[in-house]
């Protein structure tokens, strides 16, 4: 796959003024004065690529916190139909914490989210504040020009997805608007609805100036590593759901779903969206771009390795606990030795048999999870002699398995990959003549540890679900069911379960099968359990999830003295009870971090977390 470039260099350099401040509810060190700064169409661009760059790192959304992205992992464990795994009940206890429910305000991944969304703020408020009267002073800027009223419209929409974000996170967030002065505060929200209601205008102004860039063709990669129009009316669109403001997202999610520069990927490459062979594909509104800048290194791994895509480890925390196996998967086997994958999560198994019974072979589906029989027998095994050879010989084959006796926790029957990096491209995926060696290059061999693909934060399959529930709730039924059959027939589920009708439940159950580990299901149950589609207690107290933990294990093994403990492969599975909290109205919305509200007291819970403030 050749190497995607960005005419937005996403580089690694940030103004010594930005780096100042870590969040936004720190006072801010010092303020631009410089008589010579922020007056050129360089200074904006620079000031452009800086707030892209805010992404990534170790304080950016898509960076790290230890071993996990915590955009990623704190709102996948977060719902219901993920666990969080390891080596066992203690391991990768920073996120078990979410899936659990066993946090509180003082959690670091909690504070480095917040913060994640802070920087990102700040970065696009230096553009704001400097190319246009908004700020302290109301000042009128030494510049402006076509660059930087274009410049601006890319971070009032940036800006306005951070906010949203947040409020979708912790509820009624602070609005910040300008660059602060030294002795200056946040001031929190008088609501929610002022968040959001303040998110769709921002995105409104951006769309009716103008500037902002608008994709033309479908294959335009460029445009998916920046703010477009397409991800503007995108991000109007949610924040109008998650506002009950269904007609202004019908509005603008309509006007996204009909632009004929989008399309779903084909059904076969339904994989490639979350790895490196789909980064810049049609369907991608947004996913902040790495590219391979020599000056981008500070995430690479010892000396003299290959650059990283900002988040570091995530390749193996979210691959197979490989070694629990008889040999490595050759999906995965370039992890560095034993011990290369952790186990990082688990496809619930409930759920993961709903949707086996809902897709059966489909493309979505084998893409996201393998059954049994996939797992030991449909897929290679470096250690095996007989990938090529029957039925009969895999199932007395000692290289493939689970050799370790006590298994592999949090795993049922079912064996997830949607997330996980592939080194070698899976057989199993690819369409009817496509070549495995097809995607052998470069891309796929930029380290061991490094997760290759861009963090997409928005994608056309969203969005397309979104609008099909504004028009159930508008009476736009015929439009909602086109809308939610696009997804289907993408899909490639069987002819029968494809809907007639457009209902909740439909609705639900797509969106819970085409953007499973995407991040969206937690904060959509919350919005759903708001308008009683959902009831959260059956969701996650009734339905036991965490009172069966799943472990798995191979009874072939152990081998001893040359002969298995039975002739052939068979998975079994026991069960045991997590450390948890029951699930209560509180963990609706994350706790503001402990360390925020200390530097700011203005900002307060005022939800379920009341009583820390």
């Amino acid at each position: 796959m050749k190497k995607i470039l960005s005419s937005i260099l996403v580089v690694a350099a940030v103004f010594a003024v930005s780096s100042c401040e870590k969040n936004l509810d720190i006072q801010q060190k010092g303020v631009v004065t410089e008589e010579d700064f922020y007056n050129t169409d360089a200074d904006a661009e620079a000031l452009l690529a800086n707030m892209y760059a805010s992404c990534f790192g170790g304080d950016g959304i898509a960076g790290t916190e230890g071993i996990y992205n915590p955009q990623l992992m704190l709102f996948n464990y977060s719902s219901d139909d993920i666990l969080a795994a390891g080596g066992d009940a203690g391991d990768h206890a920073g996120f078990r914490e979410y899936d659990e429910f066993r946090y509180d305000n003082a959690n670091d991944a909690l504070k480095q989210l917040y913060n994640g969304y802070a920087n990102s703020i700040l970065a696009a408020n230096f553009i704001i504040s400097n190319f246009t009267n908004e700020n302290m002073h109301s000042a009128e800027p030494k510049h402006t020009s076509d660059v930087t009223e274009k410049c601006v419209a890319e971070a009032r929409v940036f800006r306005a997805y951070m906010h949203m974000m947040m409020a979708l996170t912790w509820y009624q967030p602070n609005i910040v608007t300008r660059l602060l002065a030294p002795d200056e505060l946040p001031v929190q929200a008088e609501s929610q609805k002022q968040v959001l209601d303040w998110v769709i205008s921002e995105c409104d102004a951006a769309i009716k100036s103008g500037k902002l860039y608008k994709k033309t063709t479908k294959d335009d990669k460029d445009a998916t590593a920046r703010m477009t129009v397409g991800f503007a009316e995108f991000v109007a669109g949610k924040a109008a759901m998650f506002n009950g403001d269904y007609q202004t997202a019908y509005s603008y999610l309509g006007a996204l779903v009909k632009d004929e520069a989008y399309a779903l990927v084909p059904s076969q490459d339904f994989w490639k969206l979350t790895h490196a062979a789909g980064d810049g594909n049609t369907e991608v509104l947004f996913a902040p771009n790495i590219i391979e800048d020599p000056n981008f290194t500070a995430n690479a791994w010892g000396s003299g390795a290959p650059i990283q895509r900002g988040r570091w480890m995530i390749a193996d925390v979210l691959c197979w606990r490989t070694d629990a196996l008889a040999s490595t998967p050759t999906v995965c086997e370039n992890l560095p030795g034993a011990g290369g994958g952790w186990n990082g999560g688990a496809i619930q198994e409930n759920f993961a048999q709903k949707f086996l019974n809902h897709d059966g072979k489909s493309p979505r589906r084998l893409a996201t999870f393998l059954t049994e029989d996939e797992f030991l027998y449909e897929m290679d095994w470096s250690g095996s002699s007989v990938n090529d050879g029957t039925l009969e010989e895999k199932k007395a084959d000692p290289n493939r398995g689970i050799k370790n006796t006590s298994g592999v926790y949090s795993h049922g029957k079912f064996f997830e990959w949607k997330r996980m990096v592939w080194h070698n491209i899976p057989r199993l995926v690819l369409a009817k003549g496509d070549d495995p060696k097809n995607y052998m290059s470069d891309d796929f061999g930029l380290g061991p540890n490094s997760n290759i693909s861009n963090l997409c934060m928005a994608r056309l399959g969203e969005a397309l679900l979104l609008y099909a529930e504004a028009c159930l709730e508008l009476g736009k039924d015929s439009e909602g069911l086109d809308a939610l059959k696009r997804i289907q027939l993408r899909a490639g589920i069987p002819d029968e379960n494809v809907s007639g009708k457009l209902t909740k439940e439909a609705i639900m159950e797509e969106k819970q099968y085409e953007l499973w580990f995407e991040g969206c299901r937690f904060h959509d149950l919350v919005r759903w359990s708001a308008k009683n589609w959902v009831n959260l207690d059956d969701v996650f107290n009734k339905s036991k999830i965490h009172d069966n933990i799943p472990t798995v294990t191979d009874k072939y093994f152990p081998v001893t003295d040359g002969k298995p403990n039975q002739p052939n492969h068979e998975l079994a599975v026991t069960y045991t009870k997590a450390i948890f909290n029951p699930f209560e109205s509180k963990y609706e919305y994350f706790p503001f971090p402990r360390d925020i509200k200390t530097g700011n007291p203005n900002l307060q819970d005022v939800r379920g977390w009341s009583e820390n403030n």
